[in-house]
């Protein structure tokens, strides 16, 4: 029993060198490490996600294609307190008009789906974390079904723990 005990002090005691020693080298280099829990978001185990589709919408974007689109978002804290939850039917007519009227035709649907999803972001400040999956029905040209899927969370907001 006691090389157990003695066997975790050791451990210990090891593991307090390695953090005195990371500690002491990041100090002669000048770097100042902030605590762990001054560099983490506190998030709440609580989070209330909204989602919609969008089914076989057909665009001319590269040429023509169906396109199964999905939205989930997450929205900020201070929304959530104040009961302000938006309506989805504009943010949809949003993705529409943005799709319809998209400039660069042949952009892969990657590309189009980060314009899109940052486009979001910044016309609705109340989403704080938010996913676009685009899927892309096969094609004549490409005969196989694809999809594109983008997240982002604000610096100040919580991720989405799953959708």
């Amino acid at each position: 029993m006691r090389n157990k005990v003695t066997g975790g002090v050791r451990a210990l005691r090891a593991y307090s060198v390695g953090i005195v020693l990371i500690t002491s080298i990041f100090g002669v280099f000048g770097l100042i490490v902030p605590a762990f829990s001054e560099t983490t978001i506190k998030c709440e185990q609580y989070q209330e996600v909204f989602g919609f589709q969008i089914p076989v919408y057909a665009t001319q974007l590269q040429d023509g294609a169906l396109l199964n689109i999905k939205v989930t978002y997450r929205l900020t804290p201070e929304v959530i307190a104040k009961n302000y939850y938006p309506d989805f039917i504009p943010i949809r007519k949003d993705i529409e008009k943005f799709l319809s009227t998209y400039k660069n035709k042949g952009d892969f649907w990657e590309i189009i789906n980060k314009n899109l999803v940052e486009f979001l972001l910044e016309r609705y400040p109340q989403i704080g974390s938010l996913v676009v999956s685009i899927n892309v029905s096969p094609t004549p040209k490409e005969p196989m079904p694809r999809f594109s899927q983008v997240s982002s969370t604000r610096p100040a907001s919580c991720p989405l723990i799953s959708y």
